[in-house]
């Protein structure tokens, strides 16, 4: 791997992690093993290099995916976008939003585009979904900020199973609210 590769893998690692306005260019520098000058010959400026490390987003599961087992495919998916070094959209949440013009404009945004494919009819329905996603995003932070549950030190079906069932609780009481 070339260095502008290396500088802009680990760039996209850090903004993927903390946001736009907690990473710099040294940290980018010190994180690629390089000089901050060949980060700035790279990208120009901060802003050009958030723009050419910006990670593609994954592809969202598709409508009508039965919730039924629909817990262990999110872990799952979330796991494997770990081992995949690729963007994870529940903990890159949390820096749009803090790093918005429009906190309120952004969490509407996020509720939709994260939570909108549940029908969340009642306040139950409501509090399961927010339940649901603090979940979500708790593991993606402990998988990406705090490196837990690390391949080959943990059983990653036991987490897959374990941590999915939580998840598939909150999803199924979502579901029962309309039984």
């Amino acid at each position: 791997m070339g260095s502008e590769e290396h500088v802009l893998r680990e760039a996209r690692r850090l903004f993927g992690e903390r946001g736009y306005a907690a990473v710099t260019i040294r940290e980018v520098a010190r994180r690629a093993g390089v000089s901050p000058a060949l980060v700035m010959k790279i990208a120009g400026t901060k802003e050009q290099l958030y723009a050419l490390a910006t990670p593609s987003e994954p592809t969202p599961l598709p409508e009508g995916v039965p919730m039924e087992g629909l817990g262990e495919k999110l872990v799952s998916r979330m796991l494997d976008r770990r081992d995949e070094d690729t963007a994870e959209p529940w903990l890159r949440a949390l820096y749009l939003i803090q790093d918005a013009p429009d906190p309120a404009t952004a969490r509407a945004e996020f509720r939709e585009r994260f939570l909108g494919r549940f029908d969340m009819e009642t306040e139950d329905d409501r509090r399961h979904a927010d339940q649901m996603a603090c979940l979500l995003i708790g593991l993606a932070a402990g998988l990406r900020s705090f490196g837990l549950l690390e391949p080959g030190t943990t059983d990653q079906e036991a987490v897959v199973r374990e941590y999915g069932a939580l998840v598939q609780s909150l999803l199924d009481r979502m579901a029962g609210s309309r039984l």
